[in-house]
């Protein structure tokens, strides 16, 4: 097999696109090494996957020192390694700076140019952390400006944000969303065992990291307003830290219910074990306002109707699917009111379960397999014409 170094900014265990990125490139005949960070200095360096994964340790947690420090690691790295590797996978803007100087110490090594694979899994530049952020916002722009030109191809997560880039710069845009692989249902977990009621109704909240305008909040709002149902939050991150001080002084604190992070095979279970699924981004930036979040999708693979904020792209494809509600705003009023209404829709069977599953045959990793060996042919292209 060919060699690929796969990099990533976050820590492993996590992310599902990249570990399905992984895995395609396997069948596609590349032997991946997936590097990104661990958090502690006391956890393993690297996880149980079928392929080398490299943890690395950095003081730095975020800004400008960890963004210098995570580049000159991956580069260094990328050094040690240079004759290694054929080809470069480089996730988000974040680490695409020490892909490139990755491609540029393989190619003095073996007097040929190492192809770069850049996959975008967000719009980076207008992100929610940078609004406010002239200054910051206008680095990421000058490095993301200095460096897609220098790319084959890229590939992002929908088509609104894919020919955003093409506008801006001329290039071949391809698009995998963030869909799920296609897999035999989850057994649903015991609500006992998670906490939840038997007798009431679930809807849920999955989300590795619930940052700011990412719906936690608003979602413990809306249950003042639905005084039957229950919500579950799963994840991380600062609205979901600050969702029992809300839910107390909301005085539904009782029908709120939290858990950590999980891998994906328990997630999974968890997910299929409630009623209804919650995906509430506000559009206080463009990356939210034009996402395609992987919970959409992840909703729809366990069989539940879908209640989504009103925005351009995951708003019209529920519509478009068929597949839940849209709440008109972030007020909890009209979010209970389409937490009413796609329930209601699933209950008389015009969101079945048999149609939720039709959805889910089209949407899947699987049907976007062709994407990935095109971004990489893209890439072989160009370094050999090089």
């Amino acid at each position: 097999m060919k060699r690929v170094a796969v990099l990533v900014s976050n820590d492993l265990v996590y992310d599902q696109r990249v570990r399905k990125t992984c895995a395609t490139l396997r069948e596609l005949g590349w032997e991946p090494t997936l590097v990104g960070r661990r958090m502690k200095r006391s956890d393993a360096g690297h996880i149980d996957r079928p392929y080398e994964t490299v943890r690395l340790y950095l003081r730095a947690k975020r800004g400008a020192m960890f963004y210098a420090a995570l580049n000159a690691r991956l580069a260094l790295w990328l050094w040690r390694r240079r004759s290694q590797f054929d080809l470069i996978w480089v996730n988000d803007l974040d680490t695409l700076w020490a892909g490139l100087w990755g491609a540029s110490f393989a190619k003095s090594s073996r007097n040929g140019t190492c192809p770069v694979c850049y996959d975008s899994h967000e719009w980076f530049t207008e992100a929610e952390g940078l609004v406010g952020r002239p200054k910051v916002r206008a680095i990421w722009s000058w490095i993301e400006r200095r460096s897609i030109p220098r790319l084959a191809s890229m590939m992002t997560v929908n088509a609104h944000i894919a020919n955003a880039y093409n506008e801006q710069y001329g290039l071949k845009v391809r698009v995998l969303p963030n869909v799920p692989e296609l897999m035999p249902d989850a057994e649903p977990a015991s609500r006992d065992g998670l906490g939840w009621p038997v007798d009431a109704p679930v809807m849920i909240l999955q989300g590795a990291f619930m940052d700011r305008d990412r719906g936690a909040l608003d979602a413990v709002r809306a249950l003042v307003e639905l005084p039957d149902w229950h919500l579950a939050l799963v994840g991380a991150g600062p609205e979901f830290d600050e969702a029992p001080a809300l839910a107390q002084e909301l005085d539904v604190f009782s029908r709120l219910h939290q858990h950590p992070r999980m891998d994906y095979d328990r997630l999974r279970s968890c997910t299929r074990a409630a009623d209804l699924g919650l995906s509430l981004d506000r559009p206080t930036a463009d990356n939210f306002k034009f996402s395609s979040p992987n919970k959409l999708f992840d909703y729809v693979h366990a069989g539940l109707p879908v209640v989504v904020s009103d925005l351009p792209v995951a708003g019209a494809w529920v519509v478009d699917q068929k597949v839940g509600a849209v709440a008109r705003s972030s007020a909890p009023e009209d979010i209970a009111r389409a937490v009413r209404q796609a329930h209601q829709r699933a209950q008389a069977q015009e969101i079945s379960s048999e149609h939720l599953k039709a959805v889910a045959q089209l949407h899947h990793w699987a049907a976007y397999r062709d994407e990935i060996a095109g971004l990489v042919a893209d890439a072989v292209r160009q370094s050999t014409a090089s």
